[in-house]
């Protein structure tokens, strides 16, 4: 059983797999015209901020499903650990984390099945105004009253001009591959170009900068430039008199740029720079192991680590 904004795109993946289609809704059945009366062996939803999904079931099946979509979506990350539910000695849960890479994935098999927008996934997982103009304009298609052709470039335009307003206040959505999800700022936009935005915010607490091993001491603050579609984010970090502390490269899953927030998916390694020293790459093992554990792509944690060489080479 599939709900959610993801579900033509995950059915048409189980069809394709010789899978049958359990508990369909209407539309599901209007759309695919085959399904099962049997009871699902996994049920799949999505997660609260849209940009996952949860896979639920006895753990050989929800396993059998994660295989599956590994193959058929092969940008999918899986964050955090497999979860007993309670009550249950057999079921268990699993996050899959769909980047900006997997979303296009899944725009690819929903587009087997039915009229599918550029950017589709993209779009309704980004916010409740966006993901009404998609439906509203593939309703529009697949009655005839629109040109696929125009329709498609207009989307391609929309998404391509879709940044924050310069002066807005914004978070940055972080997410680990551990599954926790660090939402940073208020940060203001303080600059805005094609695609690029820096965006200021104040840094609270005492401690060392992770990574950097510089004090933090009042008054400071970090400028974090964000690029769409960008394997890494750069944050650099001032005192309260405009001193340069030191620079942070957070290698990630491209970046996706919305007009209230950024998201991510946090690779686990790292570039720093302190202030007169030379840059280092940091955190090597998390990618590693995520990627021995079959939860990180070989060729997204391969991509990382030559980002990571790339932007040391800038850098010397």
């Amino acid at each position: 059983m599939v709900r959610g904004i993801y579900s033509t795109a995950l059915l048409r993946l189980v069809l394709k797999n010789g899978h049958e289609i359990s508990s369909p809704t209407t539309s599901q059945k209007e759309r695919f015209g085959t399904w099962s009366t049997e009871s699902p062996d996994v049920i799949v939803s999505d997660t609260q901020d849209k940009h996952a999904v949860k896979i639920l079931g006895r753990r050989e099946r929800v396993e059998d499903f994660v295989e599956m979509l590994k193959k058929g979506v092969p940008s999918t990350i899986l964050v955090g650990k497999a979860r007993q539910l309670e009550g249950s000695q057999e079921n268990v849960q699993l996050i899959a984390a769909f980047s900006l890479d997997a979303k296009l994935e899944l725009d690819a098999l929903r587009s087997e099945v039915t009229y599918t927008v550029p950017w589709h996934h993209f779009c309704r997982a980004g916010s409740e105004s966006l993901s009404l103009m998609v439906s509203f304009a593939e309703q529009l298609l697949e009655e005839g009253l629109l040109q696929p052709e125009k329709v498609y470039v207009m989307f391609k335009e929309y998404v391509s001009t879709l940044t924050p307003r310069l002066g807005s206040v914004i978070h940055i959505v972080h997410s680990k591959l551990n599954g926790r999800n660090i939402i940073m700022g208020p940060a203001k936009v303080i600059w805005r170009g094609d695609g690029v935005v820096k965006v200021r915010r104040l840094i609270l607490g005492g401690g060392v900068y992770d990574g950097l091993n510089v004090p933090k001491s009042p008054g400071d603050y970090a400028i974090t430039e964000l690029k769409k579609g960008c394997m890494y984010t750069v944050t650099k970090y001032y005192s309260l008199n405009g001193s340069l502390k030191g620079e942070y490269y957070n290698i990630c899953t491209p970046v996706e740029m919305y007009d209230t927030y950024v998201r991510y998916v946090d690779l686990g390694v790292d570039v720093v720079r302190p202030f007169g020293k030379e840059p280092s790459i940091i955190d090597q093992d998390e990618p590693r192991e995520a990627c021995a554990a079959g939860k990180l792509p070989e060729h997204i944690m391969k991509k990382a680590f030559d980002v990571a060489e790339g932007i040391i080479k800038q850098l010397t």
